[in-house]
């Protein structure tokens, strides 16, 4: 399942400049892998983000605030329980 994450202030990500952002469910690995890269709890969250949105954590740095907690809502329906209303709508992409 993925999220599409609309954003309110476009950015580069990958070269490309865009206003919307996809974040694919995240796995076991990927928290392993921020769990051994990262300590400060911040800089886990940006990598976990850039992992699961397919681009790199220097590209996510250029979010607004808004659209940081933006991300956050798509990653709490991802991993936890859905928010209503949360604004993020849910896209599943099925190959």
């Amino acid at each position: 399942m993925k999220q599409k994450i609309t954003l309110s202030s476009p950015i580069e990500i990958n070269g490309v400049k865009t206003d919307t952002l996809y974040m694919r469910e995240p796995t076991v690995g990927d928290q392993l892998d921020a769990d051994k890269l990262h300590d400060d709890a911040g800089q886990r969250e940006l990598y976990m983000f850039s992992r699961v949105c397919e681009c790199a954590p220097d590209d996510l740095r250029r979010l607004t605030l808004r659209d940081l907690g933006r991300l956050q809502k798509a990653w709490l329906r991802l991993v936890g329980e859905p928010e209503r209303d949360s604004g993020v709508a849910v896209v599943d992409l099925v190959a």
